[in-house]
């Protein structure tokens, strides 16, 4: 019953997230261009020119006159519109997705190096998982683990259903490891535990990193939102961190009890099983971490390449290692896999703040995550030539009962 409840509510969970996306794309991503009149006039169609004039050929118009499609409008600079922002002045012209994407086929090679460095990020995060395995005495080929990181890849960001990447990962990492160390106690539980860590420390960074960007270089009052956000979710994390990994806290404050009728109690477990597993290595649990912080930064750096091949203006480096980080972490929302909906809400409103236009962010947002799903692709091929991969039920059941053998039965 309680399995059944699980599925029920993954698949509600990626209706709302479908429902979101579809939302999103339908009211925030408009295909022609825009130029908004001082005196209010809208035109909408394909923008021709650029600079002191604009010109623009007409396919839809609001206004006093009347203006046929197919009209070439010449507007000067003076007279268009402007939408402040803070001390921010920015003219109200919005490039749809016919323009952005005409622009971003002619930025091939920066999408090729952007491309390339996502792909390098991947086999950085694996990096990261060998050192955690190190760290508890699993020692499998780096090109083995790679290999992992992309099948794992692939599952979180195009494989539907309950069962996630890490999930995956963790059954074919408790497998190698228990062929590799046959007859070693307690080898397949510290494989699975090792990619929890992982993850969770990815997570850990992900919101070090935008807090710390948010907190010492982000200025000006359209990031006050942003900090608030971030500070939220780091305080909030941070206190029921301890209140689920401390035994003692938890009896202080009278809390056993509360812990145990949370959901979840399978993820939790794991977190204590985890935390109890590298209580004794710091070290290890530090140069991951160092890995995941650069990580975070040159996904924020990819996306801002990803905006200068699209020809979006207002989004400089630094707006990008403020907020991408931040719209990354509430992609973690688990609707659809990829973070896809939560991730272009978050686009759209995040950098809006700094005067975006809607349409452009969520462009970005949907390029970016197709870029990052495209380098995970490969992880798809490589799963369905790896011999032996039973369904993925069996996965979850088989990778949560490791999971929880290590854990000690809490008394309260």
């Amino acid at each position: 019953m309680r399995e059944r409840s699980k599925t029920a509510l993954t698949w509600v969970l990626r209706l709302l997230g479908v429902g979101l996306l579809v939302w999103v794309l339908a009211t925030q991503l408009q295909w022609d261009d825009q130029i908004v009149a001082v005196d209010g006039a809208v035109f909408t169609g394909q923008i021709e020119a650029e600079g002191d004039d604009y010109a623009i050929t007409v396919s839809g118009y609001e206004g006093t006159a009347t203006v046929p499609e197919g009209t070439r409008v010449v507007l000067k600079r003076a007279d268009i519109g402007v939408r402040v922002y803070g001390e921010r002045e920015v003219s109200d012209i919005t490039y749809g997705a016919r323009t952005l994407f005409r622009r971003l086929g002619q930025s091939l090679p920066t999408v090729v190096c952007v491309l390339l460095g996502l792909a390098a990020l991947v086999v950085f995060t694996a990096f990261r998982w060998k050192i955690l395995m190190h760290g508890v005495g699993i020692h499998l080929p780096f090109l083995r683990v790679t290999r992992l990181s992309f099948i794992g890849g692939f599952f979180n960001l195009a494989v539907p259903g309950s069962t996630g990447g890490d999930f995956v990962k963790a059954w074919y990492a408790q497998k190698e490891a228990r062929a590799r160390y046959e007859g070693e106690h307690g080898i397949g539980t510290k494989a699975v535990l090792s990619v929890f860590v992982d993850r969770f420390l990815g997570l850990f960074g992900l919101v070090v990193f935008a807090a710390g960007v948010l907190l010492v270089t982000a200025r000006g009052e359209a990031y006050e939102v942003p900090r608030i956000v971030v500070l939220s979710v780091l305080g909030v994390g941070l206190v029921a961190g301890i209140i689920v990994l401390s035994r003692h806290v938890r009896r202080a404050l009278g809390l056993s009890w509360l812990v145990k009728k949370l959901p979840f109690q399978s993820v939790l477990g794991e977190l204590r099983s985890a935390a109890q597993l590298y209580r004794s290595h710091l070290p290890t649990l530090v140069a991951a971490l160092g890995i995941s912080l650069f990580n975070h930064a040159a996904n924020a750096t990819a996306c801002y390449f990803l905006a200068r091949a699209l020809g979006i203006e207002g989004i400089t480096l630094g707006a990008a290692m403020a907020l991408v980080p931040l719209a990354n972490l509430l992609s973690a929302i688990p609707l659809l896999p990829g973070g896809w909906g939560v991730g272009e809400l978050a686009f759209a409103y995040f950098f809006g703040l700094l005067g975006v236009p809607a349409t452009e962010a969520v462009g970005l947002s949907v390029v970016f995550r197709l870029a990052v799903l495209g380098v995970n692709l490969p992880g798809g091929l490589l799963w369905i030539f790896w011999k032996g991969h039973p369904s993925t039920e069996t996965i979850a059941a088989d990778v949560e009962a490791n999971a929880s053998r290590s854990l000690e039965e809490e008394t309260p």
